[in-house]
């Protein structure tokens, strides 16, 4: 070991001179280093969040990141003015403010940020630093992750306080003003060659890089002042300083390599937490330690013998700290002072189970003071549970802590009523309205399709009078001649028209026939039966029985006339009036246009969609597939404006769509 001291004293020169370069090279070197601000990459591969980021990552390509940013004392046409300001800086993808009391309360105003890429990405450091450079003169309270990212872990202030104070207290403690100096460069030497080896790992966290040189200074000074003060005593009995030195070197070798070596270990079992920046700080702090040891072994000999006449010039009186009387104090004590650590031991042991841990990656700031802070969570699950997320969802929100729960499942996916879909779109932040009526028609094709839906005529008749003519929507599909077939089939389908007496003139005018025939037939009834007026179910059953088989009237009687005694006759059977047909059977019936029967059936059966649900993505899919095809809905959906709406929800409520990514072409075409 004396060779191994003799030659670093002897090559004192050239020593120092590699560990100069050596020096310098680590200082550029670190400038390289990869510095990790996301302190959740090093949490356990065990753990649920850590399993579920990587399941986010891998699923979920979208990367943004949010800053809050908090101004006091705004004018109310400054405060619109900044957030168009933020808007524009490179790298700002939303601002989020309005007039309420959300982001305005007392003297302060919140904006919330989204950037366009992670928290610690060149897009996100570079939005922040011209934030800080545009609004100095404000001085802005900041919060978020893009802030946390970006802060100083350990403010300069701080350091300076720390080497301030240390330097003080050697300047106090030390025989000579220049000591502390040389410890000081020794230690900086030391930091440096740490932190540009650094640049071997993947990556340091910030909070590593941050706090490993103030803690290098703090667990490695005193071997600096162990061998000094070994110098001084070879010194006193040796005039020469170079032969005291390498006697002091060999002497104080062992006493600082056991302190070192008891201080690496100590900080590399760091490494076997769970929680990975053990193992980042853990490995970083002990090669600092390494560092200082060998500084302080092949470096601080070289300075103190090369400053060795200022270190003499230098001297004072260092005062003399007497502890005589706590080493009597311990002395006297050691009876009661082992069983009562027993019981401390004891105690403290059964109690840390007890102790709870409150973890989070962020320190209460001034934001938080003011505006209520609320914190995200997000919940993963399989896409085979989207029904079930419905209901779970549904039950978090009615949790008192929980102020909003947004997912796919209860917004996109949400299963709604007719009656709540529009203000569903308005809550999602869409300016679009559908018509109550055409939804409650759509959603009850949906919940119809394929099947037969059954009316008798009366039913149709009185719901075409109390419904269809009194909604603007379906009124504008019934034309004049329909109105008209319509009021003349009132009186066929409608039992107390049927059986209610007419006389020649009205009989005459509902079949479209000259009235002089009717009243011919009239008279001849009359002289028979000695009444004037029949109704039709009497009128049809005796132009039955007794004109239409009767030879001496049938000549008088055209084929178009008895066509309509026919359909009369048709018509007023009570067997068929009372039977209920398809919508395809009553238009053939009557004559009328199949789909327009059809659609009126639907909407006279509306009120039963109050109770069918559709999701706002099934909804889309369904409008596009078939409603928007169906020739009679197609023209109420006309609106160009409102189809491009339509469009629009049908992009943006598909799961793939909005979680899929795309380029930027891509985006505008979706846009």
């Amino acid at each position: 070991m004396k060779k191994i001291t003799n030659f670093i004293i002897d090559k004192r020169y050239f020593i120092l001179i590699i560990a100069i370069v050596f020096t310098i090279v680590s200082g550029i070197a670190s400038q390289s280093v990869t510095i990790n601000y996301d302190i959740a990459k090093y949490l356990p591969d065990t753990s649920k969040t850590r399993i579920g980021m990587n399941l986010m990552e891998e699923e979920f390509k979208e990367e943004t990141s949010t800053l809050n940013i908090m101004f006091a004392n705004l004018k109310s046409n400054e405060k619109t003015a900044i957030k168009k300001e933020l808007a524009q800086i490179s790298g700002v993808k939303s601002v989020t403010y309005d007039k309420t009391n959300t982001y305005n309360k007392g003297k302060y105003t919140l904006y919330i940020l989204t950037i366009d890429g992670k928290n610690d990405s060149p897009t996100a450091k570079k939005a922040y630093q011209q934030i800080r450079q545009a609004y100095q003169e404000q001085n802005p309270a900041m919060s978020g992750d893009v802030y946390e990212s970006n802060k100083t872990v350990l403010p300069l202030w701080i350091v300076v306080l720390a080497v301030g104070c240390a330097l003080l207290i050697l300047l106090v403690m030390c025989e000579s003003y220049v000591e502390p100096f040389l410890f000081l460069t020794t230690i900086l030497m030391a930091v440096i060659l740490n932190k540009g080896t650094n640049i071997f790992f993947p990556s340091v966290s910030h909070i590593t890089n941050s706090i490993t040189a103030i803690l290098q200074m703090a667990l490695s000074m005193d071997y600096s002042i162990m061998l000094m003060n070994r110098y001084h005593q070879e010194k006193a009995v040796e005039k020469e300083k170079v032969t005291a030195m390498k006697h002091a070197l060999h002497k104080a070798f062992q006493s600082i390599s056991s302190s070192s070596v008891t201080t690496i270990v100590g900080l590399l079992a760091l490494v076997f937490m769970s929680f990975k920046i053990g193992k980042d700080l853990g490995f970083i702090l002990a090669k600092g330690v390494l560092f200082s040891l060998l500084c302080i072994f092949f470096v601080l000999p070289s300075l103190i013998l090369l400053f060795d006449k200022w270190i003499d010039k230098t001297k004072k009186k260092s005062p003399t700290i007497r502890c005589h009387w706590l080493g009597n104090f311990g002395y006297h004590c050691r009876f009661v002072a082992l069983p009562l650590f027993a019981l401390i031991f004891l105690g403290s042991f059964l109690l840390k189970g007890h102790l709870g841990i409150d973890y989070t990656d962020q320190q209460e700031d001034a934001i938080s003071k003011v505006f209520q802070e609320n914190n995200q969570m997000v919940i993963l699950y399989p896409k085979q549970e989207e029904k079930n997320m419905q209901t779970y969802l549904k039950q978090l929100e009615n949790e008192a802590k929980i102020e909003q729960v947004l997912g796919y499942s209860n917004t996109i996916h949400e299963r709604l009523t007719s009656s709540l879909f529009n203000q569903k779109l308005q809550d999602l932040g869409t300016k679009m309205t559908i018509d109550d009526t055409l939804l409650k028609i759509i959603y009850y094709d949906y919940h119809q399709h394929d099947k037969q839906n059954r009316m008798t005529m009366q039913e149709f008749v009185q719901f075409m009078e109390t419904e269809a003519y009194q909604n603007p929507m379906t009124n504008q599909k019934i034309d004049g001649n329909m109105k008209k077939n319509l009021a003349r089939l009132k009186n066929f389908a409608i039992d107390t028209e049927i059986t209610r007496p007419r006389t020649f003139k009205e009989i005459a005018e509902l079949l479209e026939i000259e009235p002089s025939k009717v009243e011919d037939l009239f008279v001849y009834y009359c002289a028979q039966n000695h009444s004037i007026e029949l109704s039709l179910s009497e009128f049809v059953q005796w132009m039955q029985q007794d004109i239409l088989s009767n030879q001496k009237y049938q000549s008088q009687i055209t084929q178009e006339e008895k066509e309509k005694f026919q359909q009369l006759q048709h018509f007023t059977a009570q067997e068929k009036i009372q039977t209920k047909m398809t919508s395809e059977e009553m238009a053939a019936y009557f004559g009328i246009e199949d789909n327009l029967v059809q659609a009126f059936y639907q909407y006279s059966l509306f009120q039963e969609a109050s109770t069918i649900q559709m999701s706002l993505a099934t909804f889309s899919n369904f409008l596009f597939t078939d409603v928007l095809e169906n020739p009679t809905y197609a023209p109420l959906l006309a609106n160009q404006e409102l189809q491009e709406k339509l469009v629009a929800l049908r992009n943006f409520s598909q799961q793939e769509t909005i979680s899929t990514p795309k380029t930027v072409q891509e985006l505008a075409a979706l846009f």
